[in-house]
């Protein structure tokens, strides 16, 4: 077995072993261990609170040094108990898991799958974007998911098992383009994310709060073309062990364009990025401050 092999088998081995002591605790006691864990983390790595400190700067100037060492602290809290909290969650099924959800604005998408054009669903790695996905399940039946695989193929074909429990579907993003028109153009939902950096070959340059960097413009051309509205939805913990789906009004394509293709892309995908921009200065400690965002390259 080669050295990459082994190291998937070990930290495979581990990530087991990890999920089992979880599950042995009580379920109201994952979110103070995450948390626990996550301030634990911030002090062990210097790197990402580093990043995180950065974008602040930019996107929150007006934040004092302190304010910002505050907000970190409670981001990484946050974090920790999002990952120990998604491990717990597995032992629900699904009255259970549902016992612990509170839909706000569920009509919204409901108005938005009755036109009967396919669904595309926008998110962000905000609060705990991981449960938007069971609670579509669970409510609305299948969505197609696009996510990025880990690099541990052994842990990847777990967590796969552990997404689609529900009978949704994931499929990777390298790729993703034709298969989120295949189940768009069959009606059905699709989940995908777009707050994070892409490569600039593969994004466009956009503002976000106040700052360029580049976005997949995928969710607005399959709009454009397709005719689909685009859902915003997010999900928040509230204590003790509850979550909150929030679904905002559906963001409609133009029916004609008024100018090019290309301008219309990016006006749709600023809406979507203006939406999520909100959403996180209204809890700004629970989206990913640590990923770079505004990385050129």
């Amino acid at each position: 077995m080669s050295a990459a092999g082994i190291a998937d088998v070990v930290g495979w081995g581990l990530s087991r072993g990890f999920r089992g002591m979880v599950r042995a605790l009580p379920h109201r006691a994952a979110r103070p261990l995450g948390a626990a864990l996550g301030d634990l983390a911030r002090r062990l790595d210097p790197r990402h609170p580093r990043v995180a400190r950065y974008n602040l700067e930019v996107a929150m100037p007006a934040l004092g040094p302190e304010e910002r060492r505050r907000l970190i602290a409670r981001c990484f809290r946050h974090f920790g108990s999002m990952l120990i909290d998604n491990v717990s969650l597995g032992r629900f099924g699904p009255v259970a898991l549902c016992e612990r959800l509170t839909l706000d604005g569920w009509h919204h998408l409901a108005a938005a799958e009755d036109r009967d054009r396919g669904t595309l669903i926008v998110s962000a790695h905000l609060g705990n974007w991981e449960v938007i996905g069971y609670a579509l399940a669970l409510y609305r039946g299948t969505t197609q998911v696009v996510a990025r695989p880990t690099r541990n193929r052994l842990v990847e074909r777990d967590l796969l098992r552990f997404r689609q429990r529900f009978g949704n579907r994931i499929f990777y993003k390298r790729g993703a383009a034709r298969r989120m028109l295949s189940a768009i153009k069959r009606h059905e939902r699709v989940a995908y994310v777009i707050d994070q950096r892409v490569h600039p070959n593969e994004g466009i340059e956009t503002p976000f709060f106040g700052q360029t960097s580049f976005t997949s413009p995928l969710l607005a051309v399959l709009s454009l073309r397709t005719g689909a509205p685009v859902v915003p939805i997010f999900a928040y913990p509230e204590p003790p062990d509850r979550f909150r789906i929030v679904v905002q009004p559906p963001i409609e394509p133009p029916e004609r364009a008024a100018g090019s293709q290309e301008a219309a892309v990016l006006e749709l995908t600023l809406r979507y990025l203006e939406v999520i921009e909100e959403a996180i200065r209204r809890r700004p400690e629970m989206w990913l401050w640590m990923h770079e965002r505004w990385r050129k390259h």
